[in-house]
């Protein structure tokens, strides 16, 4: 039995066993409980009491070409995260501090693109096959919370380039937006991390400023499948990021704005003197983001997401001669509690226009190089508190930026279940 199947094999031993000692506990049916688990017959409150926090879940995502694209077929892809938060305050008295860490398990690969021919995967889990630590970091809050640092190992899309209506949509352009090849490294975005130094101030009045600098590129994963290997080199570079956010939380119809800037200090040239892609990228983006509420359900509750919403996020390069993405522009709608009794349930509509830079355009075959459409419809039902279950549908015009690879059509379901 190899390390995988074991760890598989003890977490669901743990689980069967946790779930029958709460069976015969807990009051109300397992359906209702907030977690598949439970409260772990009434331990996880006190040892959260204690400051230390225990998280686990588990998304499995199936994907089917069904017209277009390179070929029809289906793939199957799964994350396992799981790690713990600690409160250092709770445990030690020290006021302020926290410390996380969280790992990933990803099964399936990288296999929807091979399908489609498409710029991004279709799947927002879609990794390397391995185990490896997504976040493993100190931070600290001073002055009541004013001001936050955090030093260790994460990721840059744990903060940044984050819209609230693209959170919903499973196409992995809605996530990360730079292009990349995962297979030979890139920015450390999921499932690759690197170490760095992030800071933020929440001056008040909805304001807040944030900004990180952390190892540029992550080495591909047969020779970093851990997220351990470090290495700053010139190569490598700084990857720099920064944001202004401002949120009219309070308003009758609240929304927020965003403002990032990313620049990555290391060597210019993505595509070598063989006009070969090295899979790495550098340069400057800027990007934009808009999240607003349009209609809010009258009888939600205050402060709930309940309602119509809009999303707008785009992006472009200051530099095309090292970037392979020169422009992206991701917007659609998103309805929160779209049916009585339903409150927890949100479906959408999404798009993303991927534009490549001349350079990267000129290498493609076909009419209107360089220019990617996704429609994205998609709807996540909750069927208890710990179970989500997501149809989705895609469709690409388009895929790779050109006419050479006919249009796809992408079918989709994603399950998690949260311990």
């Amino acid at each position: 039995m190899n390390w995988n199947a074991r760890a598989l094999t003890v977490l669901l031993c743990t689980t069967v066993g946790s779930l029958a000692q709460d069976a015969a506990r807990q009051p109300e049916p397992w359906t209702k409980w907030d977690l598949a688990t439970g409260d772990w017959n009434r331990n996880r409150p006190l040892i959260e009491g204690q400051g230390v926090a225990f998280f686990s879940t588990y998304t499995s995502q199936v994907w089917g070409n069904v017209a277009g694209g390179l070929q029809r077929g289906a793939t199957y892809s799964g994350v396992l995260q799981f790690g713990a938060d600690l409160d250092l305050e709770k445990m030690f008295g020290w006021q302020g501090a926290t410390f996380n860490t969280s790992w990933v398990w990803n099964a399936g690969g990288s296999q929807t693109t091979d399908l489609t021919g498409a710029l991004f995967p279709s799947s927002n889990i879609e990794g390397p096959d391995g185990f490896r630590a997504l976040d493993l970091w100190l931070q600290q809050k001073l002055f009541d919370d004013v001001f936050t640092i955090r030093a260790g190992l994460f990721n840059a899309d744990r903060d940044f380039t984050i819209s609230e209506g693209c959170q919903l949509f499973l196409n992995s352009a809605f996530g990360w937006p730079l292009l990349y090849n995962g297979n030979l490294g890139g920015p450390p975005a999921y499932p690759f991390a690197a170490p760095g130094l992030y800071a933020a101030v929440e001056p008040g009045g909805g304001w807040k400023f944030q900004a990180a600098i952390m190892q540029g590129i992550v080495w591909p994963p047969a020779e970093n499948p851990t997220n351990f290997y470090w290495r700053l080199t010139r190569e490598n570079g700084l990857l720099y990021l920064g944001e202004a956010e401002y949120g009219w939380t309070d308003a009758p119809l609240p929304g927020t704005a965003k403002l990032g800037v990313m620049f990555n200090s290391g060597y210019e040239d993505y595509v070598d003197q063989a006009n070969q892609d090295d899979g790495a990228w550098g340069g400057s983006f800027v990007y934009g983001i808009i999240d607003q509420m349009l209609w809010p359900e009258p009888a939600a509750a205050e402060n709930s997401p309940q309602g119509l919403a809009w999303f707008n996020r785009t992006g472009f390069t200051g530099t095309p001669d090292r970037n392979p993405l020169g422009m992206f522009f991701n917007s659609g709608f998103t309805w929160t509690g779209p049916w009585p009794g339903r409150d927890e349930d949100a479906g959408g509509v999404g798009l993303v226009w991927s534009r490549l830079t001349a350079g990267q355009a000129a290498q493609l075959e076909g009419n209107n190089r360089g220019n990617e459409f996704v429609v994205e419809f998609t709807y996540q039902a909750q069927i208890t508190p710990w179970f989500e279950l997501q149809p989705d549908l895609q469709m690409v015009v388009q895929p790779g930026g050109s006419t050479a690879i006919p249009g796809a059509l992408v079918l989709g379901l994603s399950a998690t279940i949260d311990f």
